[in-house]
């Protein structure tokens, strides 16, 4: 049946799959889908102020302006566009103001009054359009004190609401999705850090992986325009991208150095990851006070990177070939994919005049970060069945066989573990008469007899003490903050239950049992209370002399 079921499964997965492709088409259904994707482009015949508007451009396209001025293009809004339209374009470091027939219809980054930096950020600028607007002079105004944004022009597009997001999203959609994946990933190998109780191991090296994958795929969203889509914190969408490049080579490389242990001291490590902070923190104050901006500063964080990265390529093989260092060896080829791949990011950077980025960042990170969570959680995995192996032989070198309960070795270790004995008392108890039982009734029920002395004592002390069978037939309890009175109470339970034990059994069956509570003017320390207490179990013991046993086996 279970054969059954599976095979019949597997036949429905493949008949919905064929319905979804088939009745579409078949049925001939009518167009539902929510996001519009006529996208208009509106990059064509536009002109420059520069040469008096008279030749026409294509955008993207790099003007000619001078440091200091303003890059000024016109165009006319044609008469062909959906209704609720817009126009979008994206700014790299630019302010944008735009104008229809002489009024200002979108002004965005140019009031330095609103923003920190000499510069905006990138980020999508997205103006309205109606009826009224068409064949009208639309002029764009883009200004930027870089050189690599100074007279750029970017792309233009015309698309109604929900054409501009999908085209927005579109434009990177891969790596949208990869950083989407990466945040992910950061995400589980967080929550598995948290929930596998990993970081209270004090073992963070997952909690740092999935805070720079996080960094990772928030930096490349940011630079995509997809916050924009999320939140209206205009700092946090304008500057999420070089924020996080300031703090990915610390997450990073407090992962590095949490996650493997080097056969040297790597001090030039430590010291690369405390100069990312100092740069980071440094960055932030100069931008705050409008010395300069973020992106001003970028050059040297990236230089700081490849210092970092360059370092690492350097120093896990030597880790690896000379020292055999084989944690080191797990993390190398995913590193040096990483390495690679970020590298390759920082050249294209420059040589694509520094635009945004490209997946050069995101495939390596998605390809480090998976083969990194498969070595941590393989060697976490490793670690607990270490540790549980540990606790099995440690619990078995603790506890009686017999009973189940604690032994004589975790009595005289939890005795050692006592700083400070003051409010301690011992209790000596012994089973009486063992070797009566042993001779008349067998060990089956010698044992049992020593089983039911632990019981009861167990049972009866076990909210204000912890009981131990410590020899043959000798069993003591450890009480912390002893109240006498409850103690006395509970003594005489025990010797109730002992009574009602002993109705049942085919044998002679009593403890002894003995306190005493530490006392700093007789006692040394706590292992004199215990061996007073002795005493007094054996002063208890005396009842029984000369007696003998009321119960024998039949002949």
């Amino acid at each position: 049946m279970k054969k059954i079921n599976g095979i019949g499964f597997f036949i429905l997965i493949v008949l919905i799959l064929f319905s979804l492709f088939y009745f579409t088409d078949a049925l001939d259904m009518p167009n539902i889908y929510l996001i519009d994707r006529d996208v208009i482009s509106f990059s064509n015949g536009w002109t420059w102020q520069g040469d008096g508007y008279r030749e026409k451009f294509q955008l993207p396209y790099y003007f000619a302006v001078g440091e200091g001025e303003p890059l000024v293009i016109r165009n006319k809004i044609p008469y062909d566009f959906p209704n609720g339209a817009k126009i979008a374009l994206k700014s790299y470091m630019q302010s944008v103001v735009v104008k229809i027939d002489g009024e200002t219809v979108y002004a965005v980054g140019n009031d330095n009054d609103k923003f920190l930096g000499r510069d905006f950020s990138n980020f999508w600028a997205v103006i309205d359009i109606g009826p009224e607007h068409k064949g009208k002079t639309i002029e764009i105004t883009l200004f930027s004190h870089l050189p690599s944004s100074r007279g750029y022009g970017p792309e233009v597009v015309i698309a109604s609401g929900t054409g501009v997001l999908g085209h927005i999203f579109l434009v990177k959609g891969v790596g949208n999705v990869l950083a989407i994946f990466i945040i992910i990933l950061g995400m589980v190998s967080i929550v598995g850090c948290v929930l596998g109780r990993i970081y209270h191991e004090k073992r963070r090296s997952l909690l740092y992986l999935g805070l720079s994958a996080i960094i990772i795929g928030t930096w490349f969203l940011g630079d995509s325009g997809m916050l924009q889509l999320l939140t209206r914190n205009t700092y946090l969408t304008t500057r999420i991208t070089l924020l996080m490049t300031l703090i990915s080579a610390v997450s990073f490389g407090l992962y590095i150095r949490e996650t493997i242990p080097m056969k040297k001291k790597r001090l030039f490590g430590d010291v690369i990851i405390l100069l990312a902070v100092i740069n980071a923190i440094i960055c932030l104050f100069l931008e705050y006070h409008n010395i300069l901006g973020l992106r001003d500063t970028l050059p040297v964080t990236l230089v700081l990177i490849a210092i970092f990265s360059i370092y690492n390529m350097i120093i896990f093989p030597i880790e690896v070939f000379r020292y055999k260092n084989k944690k080191a060896s797990r993390e190398l080829r995913g590193i040096f994919v990483f390495i690679v791949f970020a590298l390759l990011e920082v050249v294209n950077y420059y040589l694509s005049e520094q635009k945004g980025t490209f997946y050069y960042i995101l495939i390596g990170s998605i390809l480090y970060i998976v083969i990194a969570m498969f070595n941590r959680f393989k060697e976490y995995n490793e670690v607990r069945k270490v540790r549980e192996d540990r606790e099995r032989f440690e619990k078995m070198a603790y506890t009686d066989a017999l009973t189940k309960g604690d032994n004589r070795a975790r009595y005289i270790k939890d005795l050692k573990d006592i700083p400070n004995p003051e409010g301690f008392a011992i209790i000596q108890a012994d089973t009486d008469r063992l070797k009566y039982i042993n001779d008349y009734f067998g060990h089956a029920y010698g044992d049992l007899a020593i089983i039911d002395t632990y019981n009861v004592l167990s049972k009866n002390f076990a909210k204000i003490g912890k009981t131990y069978r410590i020899g043959g037939d000798e069993f003591a309890v450890i009480i912390k903050n002893v109240n006498r009175d409850e103690v006395n109470q509970i003594i005489e339970q025990v010797k109730k239950d002992v009574e009602l034990i002993a109705e049942k059994r085919p044998y002679d069956f009593s403890v002894s049992i003995g306190i005493a509570e530490y006392d700093i003017s007789v006692d040394a320390d706590i292992n004199a209370t215990s061996v007073r207490a002795d005493h007094k179990m054996y002063d208890d013991k005396k009842r029984l002399r000369n007696t003998v046993p009321r119960k024998m086996p039949a002949i």
